[in-house]
């Protein structure tokens, strides 16, 4: 096994050897600068982490709140080694690249045996969609999601129910909308292996270790401008792809998708599709039973996902609404890349077993050669943390994705940075930043409404001398304003729980415990 697991390490190499130097590359996200957000705040001690206090041109956001946060935990443990931001990022998505390798193997040696394994998990990695995830998009949790796939698959086939729910809330933790597009695919693998009921509780399990999440942002969702995710340029009618774009093109570009415009990949990968298709052949020409029944079913998944991504599969995903946060239907080629490639490791298993090895050699080599020139940056920029986070940089990440968790309390998108120190609306006197969110106000005359330069989002409260006052939005930012007396005041603004946040945090604190207290008990 250890051998193996190297040998995937070393194929995996031309993936991601151009992220070894210095620097970091353009991306579509912004997940570098919300990886800096969040270890600001787990060093302002806040746990769970929900607000971004850099976002929203300064005024902050609760983007913690609605966006999963397990990737950032994991950057925020390499962050603790002493690596800069911009290397922890580049080192998880080293991660989701090697580690999906090697989970895909672990998961697909169960049904092809080992050269069909690592078949199946270098098709995995150089899946066009994998560099479009990595190199150009930089979605790190969608890149992530790719590593869970195999494993909750896998932890199904192999009855493993605590796993499977620690697995499965991994998953959401990590990327809500690759957990709804992967959840059809996984009760349909569950109907066809299992139908094992156990593994329903088990799944609801996962809802509860993944409560402090889920809740807010059931709860919560209305609270941000949750409808910009939809409109516009994110509405999935104008991003269904072409039968010529998943399996003739091969275009290469680092722009965005538009109609019959694109200018990324949405190529399913030749040999993902043509690879199967022999399979289909040498089944349907040699009659083959023993392992077409568990090939059929992959591919079938696999060609499912792809007809989602074009244009026919439109009435189901007018009829299915909530599909439509889903924005990009060429998503689903993360759910065909997986499917497909685990179908290709079939081939091993339909051919000689004197030519199995030379067979897997041959098309491990040859989809790395067709593909890994997809592996490349756009645009490289030789910098440290201190550019990326200062200067026009540093501002452009502070406006980034602005509408996308800008709170309701707000009737206006901020236009200009937000100052430093909070405005006087009514009244005179002097205000003074200390440390974040921390204020020192002098008022002089008997009261002064003042607008801190932060938006309002429940639970902001003020407390002013040890004593919490009420707070409330004002103006067209919605901005956190308060009412303070006479005086020479010390002002620290908090961030509090609300009843949904309160609830997911005790839910799944209780769910952990009973895991800890089931294994001493068992012990």
């Amino acid at each position: 096994m250890r051998k193996t697991l190297l040998l995937l390490l070393l194929l995996s190499f031309p993936s991601f050897s151009l992220m070894l130097r210095p620097g970091i590359y353009t991306m579509h996200d912004f997940h570098v600068f919300r990886q800096y957000e969040f270890d600001k705040c787990i060093r302002a001690k806040t746990f769970p982490c929900r607000w971004a206090p850099d976002a929203g041109l300064g005024y902050g956001e609760p983007v913690f709140n609605y966006y999963g946060q397990l990737p950032y935990w994991i950057g925020e443990i390499i962050h603790s080694l002493g690596f800069q931001i911009i290397d922890t990022v580049k080192l998880l998505f080293i991660l989701s690249l090697v580690l999906s390798a090697f989970t895909m193997f672990i998961f697909a040696r169960t049904y092809w045996g080992s050269f069909g394994g690592i078949i199946s998990a270098i098709f995995y990695i150089y899946a066009p969609y994998r560099s479009v995830d990595v190199w150009v998009r930089g979605a790190l949790p969608e890149a992530l999601s790719f590593v869970l796939f195999p494993i909750v698959l896998l932890l199904v086939d192999r009855k493993k129910y605590l796993l499977f729910s620690l697995s499965l809330a991994a998953l959401i933790l990590t990327h809500n909308l690759s957990v709804f597009m992967f959840l059809p695919f996984l009760a349909a693998f569950w109907l066809y292996k299992s139908r094992d009921l156990k593994f329903i509780p088990a799944g609801l399990f996962s809802l509860l270790l993944s409560a402090f999440y889920l809740l807010p942002v059931i709860f919560e969702s209305r609270l941000i401008t949750l409808a910009n995710t939809t409109q516009d340029y994110y509405n999935y009618r104008i991003h269904f792809t072409t039968l010529r774009e998943l399996f003739v093109s091969r275009f290469w570009g680092y722009g965005a998708s538009l109609w019959a415009q694109k200018f990324l990949s949405v190529s399913a990968g030749h040999l993902h599709w043509i690879v199967p298709l022999i399979i289909i052949g040498i089944i349907v020409t040699r009659k083959f039973k023993e392992a077409s029944t568990n090939f059929l079913l992959f591919f079938a998944l696999g060609v499912l996902a792809l007809f989602l991504t074009h244009g026919k599969s439109s009435p189901i995903w007018n009829y299915l609404q909530p599909m439509k946060f889903i924005q990009f239907p060429w998503r689903f080629l993360s759910i065909s890349s997986l499917f497909l490639s685990l179908s290709s490791g079939a081939i091993v298993n339909l051919i000689p077993k004197n030519y199995s090895k030379i067979a897997s050699i041959a098309l491990v080599s040859l989809v790395i050669l067709i593909n890994f020139s997809f592996f490349r940056p756009d645009i490289w920029r030789s910098i440290t943390d201190k550019e990326q986070f200062s200067g026009p940089l540093w501002d452009e990440q502070r406006s980034s994705a602005l509408p996308d968790f800008w709170p309701q309390s707000a009737p206006s998108l901020p236009t200009k940075f937000a100052p430093a120190t909070p405005t006087i609306r009514i009244g005179n006197g002097y205000s003074k930043l200390l440390d974040t969110g921390v204020y020192k106000i002098l008022v002089e005359p008997e009261y002064a409404k003042i607008s801190f330069p932060v938006v309002y989002f429940p639970n902001w409260t003020a407390i002013i001398d040890g004593r919490e006052i009420p707070v409330f939005p004002s103006g067209n930012l919605g901005l956190v304003t308060a009412r303070i007396p006479k005086g020479d005041h010390l002002v620290n603004l908090q961030f509090k729980d609300t009843l949904p946040r309160i609830l997911g945090n005790l839910i799944s604190a209780t769910a952990l415990l009973g895991i800890v207290c089931k294994k001493l008990i068992s012990s």
